[in-house]
């Protein structure tokens, strides 16, 4: 956790830093040319992969500059297995794409503290096989889910900050709200691709970023 927290900390100390080398007589000219893109993976999702045996995740993200404002798609793929008395397998991809608000000022430092709305939309399927011991003996139950889809929204605050060269870092925050899923059967799906467990209608997420920035010519 200390950790987190000096990261965080640390990259609001790069973003004042920013503006104040930020001209403060300069007058900020209106224009939606991009600037930049940034290209990087989610931290967490593949070390989470690394220490789970069960759980293979991967997210990429990319972010459109444009004036005050990031355009943002993130994909990912996921795949649980669960279970010792049981064997349970959820697996399949998504996607969240939404414009975040950029407060800070200076584009040429590509930092970012910013606020934002996403759609997102998991395409997954699931398996549950489980085994009944009755006294006249055992029965195995093979029950699932072949085409599965779900959406929600996310309300998202994030910070960037310069780590060295174009690399930079950072987290989003997430509040996760109205999802809903299509393609359930008898089974009812334990979790969501991108989302989480479905034992709430509502969630929140922590996500930490490695991005590589690609200016653009003026």
């Amino acid at each position: 956790m200390w950790k987190c927290t000096f990261s965080i900390l640390s990259l609001v100390f790069c973003l004042g830093l920013s503006g104040q080398e930020q001209p403060s007589e300069k007058k900020e000219k209106l224009s939606f040319r991009p600037y930049e893109v940034k290209i990087g993976m989610n931290a967490i999702r593949t070390g989470r992969t690394f220490f789970n045996s069960g759980l293979t995740t991967h997210e990429v993200e990319v972010a459109l500059a444009l004036h005050r404002y990031n355009v943002v798609l993130d994909y990912g793929i996921e795949e649980h297995q669960r279970g010792e008395t049981f064997d349970y397998e959820n697996k399949g991809s998504y996607f969240r794409t939404g414009i975040d608000r950029n407060f800070t000022k200076d584009q040429q430092s590509g930092n970012v503290l910013s606020l934002g709305l996403r759609y997102a939309r998991a395409s997954f399927e699931d398996q549950l096989i489980y085994t009944e011991d009755y006294d006249f003996g055992e029965e195995t139950f093979n029950l699932s889910n072949p085409d599965l889809s779900a959406r929600w929204f996310e309300v998202a605050f994030g910070l960037r900050g310069k780590l060295v060269s174009n690399l930079y870092m950072g987290f989003t925050m997430r509040w996760q709200f109205a999802r809903k899923i299509d393609g359930e059967g008898e089974l009812k799906t334990y979790e969501i691709p991108g989302f989480g467990k479905t034992k709430r209608q509502n969630s929140t997420a922590f996500d930490y970023y490695l991005m590589w920035r690609v200016p653009f010519k003026n």
